[in-house]
């Protein structure tokens, strides 16, 4: 079986400072008016959406930036990830510290190195969390439906 790789997927969106003053000619073309939202995500191998969509993609296993459009001066994975590591703590470094906590901890100050490795999840303690959440969604969902045929029945 092909094992497949820890990716950190990062999508951007370009989205005008003030939205009210994009009817002025040449508005968007000056980088100043110009604000990106970004957007990360985790996945285990590649999609073609993820290569077409993705402005940034780091293999998280291997510790290679396979693409970024974004930021074309820092190509060095190190760097890269000490900036989603600073941007989004909560996230890669849960993340991380189940891949390879050697790693993490050289971007870590030492009390952090401590937190990190208590805040990891256990595999267990996950799916009990999502399958409680899954139950909620199944169980509010025939609610909803059946309200629907009700009021169009009446009608």
């Amino acid at each position: 079986m092909k094992t497949k790789d820890l990716h950190l997927v990062a999508f951007y969106a370009m989205k005008p400072r003030n939205p009210h003053m994009t009817h002025i000619k040449g508005y968007m073309k000056d980088p100043a008016n110009i604000q990106y939202d970004e957007q990360i995500g985790f996945t285990l191998g590649l999609k073609t959406k993820d290569h077409v969509k993705g402005g940034v993609i780091l293999n998280l296993s291997k510790k290679t930036v396979i693409k970024n459009t974004y930021n074309s001066e820092q190509k060095d994975f190190d760097a890269m990830f000490k900036y989603f590591l600073e941007s989004y703590p909560q996230y890669v470094a849960r993340v991380m510290a189940d891949l390879d906590v050697d790693y993490l901890q050289q971007f870590l100050p030492k009390d952090e190195v401590a937190q990190a490795d208590a805040e990891v999840v256990t595999p267990e303690v996950v799916e009990t969390v999502s399958s409680e959440a899954t139950v909620s969604t199944v169980e509010a969902a025939p609610a909803k439906k059946s309200r629907k045929k009700k009021t169009a029945t009446a009608e």
